[in-house]
């Protein structure tokens, strides 16, 4: 039996040197006699860089746990890696669309539901010396070249209880990663430990793989356990608490463990035993008042919840959230009445959704008042009711860098012009920097540490300048030859919206040499169109863009956007 080395990675955006799922799985390979190598890789990094760093790695096995957002990069990142890896790829997007990962030719193995026995069993037969394990029950792997049908079913642990506890020091130096912060709840970072209580969700959001992943585990299953016993849980946080002194805990379950018989259990022992103060998400549904102030009881100092949408009726047919606003107004108002801190999670852009309604959500916001939010556009999920029904095929547009956040093409758009996207953005960026101001205000607080805000950086409409460098028509002019649109400038790569009578309305990147393929290449600069295909008129017209830029330097080129554009 040789010892393997297992580069374990896992996608951060913004950069976080934390992942649930590493955590979990290292002690597995470790258990199993091998060496596991945590290796994070930030969005905004160049796929030919860590395609590098992996070739100079030399790991015996490559594992990759993967979000749908993430599938595209990782894809492109397998396909350009040198060295041979036996390679395994898990995750969300991997257990509910397999399909779409098995497409990829570098993919030798995909994980199906939890992967902490099916990688165990995998790892003892690659070290026994067999280059092809069988499919088994939550391994689905490739033989004499194909992935053959059917798809395996999962292989879930029955009791969470007798899974091996997080591997935090596969991260590298713990005290490092808690002074830079890698919580995820309140308007501050701080020196808060990720950890989980429970799995699996009882709540059928038509937006969250969290159901399908229910099915998928068998959570539903009366026979599984899927809440760790309290004084299991309290004797593996005393420990951590001895070992890494963080300031408290933050609960990273899909959703805190509501029995109240377990949170009456929890509330008279986590006090005496392990005493630190901690953070916990729970539908609000479930977010009685009894249920508060057990937390409260607890050590609690923070509960978030997700609101999702401001309009109700929305909320209510089109996301499944049968939440009232009088509900929601009930849960942070007795928040406050217990003393404890309030945080929400929201998302923009979703199906059908109307300038109305996403000004409703900022009056929500006003009106419960959370002490800090936090808000993403909505991205369709395999496997999923909202996504199934709105993705026209899985898998989505191919992409060159991991920050490139080309959609997947959707039956429903979001009824909301650019504008007032914008406008969205900029409504709830001032109101989360309000929030996050007041934070730092408040007794005991440290606004050194206070979260960055990041607003999306929408499309904004071109400029003259812009277009006559690229050859185009400006914003209202005429598309016969090609009509800049809009443009928005993110991290060096410069999106543009471009109209023609021949292919509608396209967008290209323009990036700086070095930071991934192109289409076609100047001396400085790179130019690439968004999605797998283009129109062969698109191609013309991206050449033609390039002769005009052959000698135009990245500055020269962004300067033009200097006339209300926001960059980042």
């Amino acid at each position: 039996m040789r010892q393997l080395e297992v580069a374990l990675l896992f996608f951060t955006d913004p950069p976080r040197a934390f992942s649930a799922s590493v955590a979990a799985l290292a002690p597995v390979v470790r258990a199993a006699g091998h060496s596991p190598i945590a290796v994070e890789v930030s969005r905004r990094s160049a796929i030919n860089d860590v395609a590098a760093r992996l070739h100079e790695m030399r790991p015996d096995v490559i594992g990759i746990s993967t979000m749908t957002r993430d599938w595209p990069g990782a894809n492109a990142l397998l396909n350009r890696l040198e060295h041979e890896a036996y390679i395994i790829v898990g995750g969300y997007h991997a257990s509910l669309a397999p399909r779409d990962v098995a497409s990829c030719a570098s993919v030798d193995a995909i994980c199906i539901g939890d992967g902490e026995r099916p990688l165990a069993s995998l790892l003892g037969d690659l070290a026994a010396g067999d280059p092809s394990p069988p499919t088994r029950p939550g391994l689905w792997t490739r033989q004499s070249g194909t992935f053959d049908d059917p798809v395996p079913s999962a292989d879930p642990e029955p009791d969470i209880g007798s899974l091996a506890p997080w591997d935090y020091d596969v991260f590298g130096d713990v005290q490092s990663i808690l002074d830079e912060g890698i919580n995820t709840f309140g308007p501050h970072s701080d020196r808060t430990l990720p950890t989980r209580a429970g799995r699996g969700c009882p709540f059928q959001c038509s937006y969250c793989s969290a159901p399908r992943w229910g099915r998928l585990q068998r959570f539903a299953d009366r026979e599984k356990r899927n809440t760790r016993p309290v004084d299991h849980l309290c004797d593996e946080l005393a420990a951590l608490r001895h070992r890494y002194r963080p300031e408290g805990f933050e609960f990273w379950d899909e959703h805190f463990p509501m029995s109240l018989e377990w949170l009456r259990e929890f509330a008279d022992k986590y006090p005496s035993r392990v005493g630190l103060p901690f953070k916990v998400e729970m539908h609000p549904n479930a977010a009685t008042r009894d249920r508060l102030a057990l937390l409260k009881q607890s050590g609690c100092v923070l509960f978030h919840c997700g609101i999702e949408a401001g309009d109700e009726e929305f909320r209510r047919d089109v996301l499944n959230r049968r939440t009232p606003d009088e509900r929601l107004q009930r849960v942070f108002d007795d928040c406050r009445e217990l003393g404890l801190e309030s945080s929400a999670s929201l998302m923009t852009m979703l199906p059908g959704e109307t300038r109305a309604q996403t000004g409703k959500t900022t009056e929500l916001l006003h009106r419960l008042r959370p002490g800090s939010f936090m808000w993403s556009t909505y991205q369709p999920l395999p496997g999923t009711v909202l996504g199934d029904d709105e993705v026209e095929r899985w898998p989505g547009p191919a992409r060159d860098t991991f920050r490139d956040h080309d959609p997947v093409s959707t039956r429903t758009p979001p009824r909301i012009s650019a504008q007032e996207r914008a406008q969205t953005f900029r409504e709830l960026g001032a109101l989360q920097s309000q929030l996050v101001q007041l934070a730092g205000r408040r007794p005991g607080a440290t606004p050194r540490r206070a979260r960055s805000v990041e607003v999306p950086t929408p499309m904004r409409p071109a400029s003259e300048q812009l277009a006559a460098q690229l050859g185009l028509s400006p914003p209202g002019g005429d598309i016969s030859h090609g009509r800049a649109n809009a443009a928005a400038l993110v991290n060096d790569v410069l999106t543009v919206e471009i109209e023609h009578s021949a292919f509608g309305v396209h967008q290209v990147s323009i990036a700086p040499l070095g930071t991934g393929s192109h289409f076609v290449e100047t001396a400085y600069l790179g130019l690439s169109y968004r999605g797998k295909q283009a129109p062969s008129e698109l191609l013309r017209l991206l050449k033609r863009m390039a002769a005009r830029l052959e000698t135009t330097q990245p500055h020269q080129l962004f300067d033009g956007l200097t006339d209300g554009h926001v960059t980042t």
